[in-house]
């Protein structure tokens, strides 16, 4: 069984390509979300919002520590 790429509290970056709309800079990994069927999905937070967006691992890219 694969391990996620991504741990909690971790802060990543998504990806801007195609039409999606979500605001820029830094996001914090909430947890990693039980593997099924398809890619290796994440909760994430932007400290601008209120809310979780569930994001594939493709679509995120780890950033630099403080």
């Amino acid at each position: 069984m694969a391990h996620p790429k991504f741990g909690a509290g971790q802060r990543v970056e998504i990806s801007r390509s195609g039409a999606f709309s979500a605001p820029s800079g830094s996001y914090r990994v909430v947890r990693a979300l039980p593997l099924e069927a398809g890619p290796q999905q994440y909760r994430v937070r932007n400290e601008s919002e209120s809310f979780d967006r569930i994001m594939d691992e493709a679509r995120l890219e780890a950033v630099g520590h403080d």
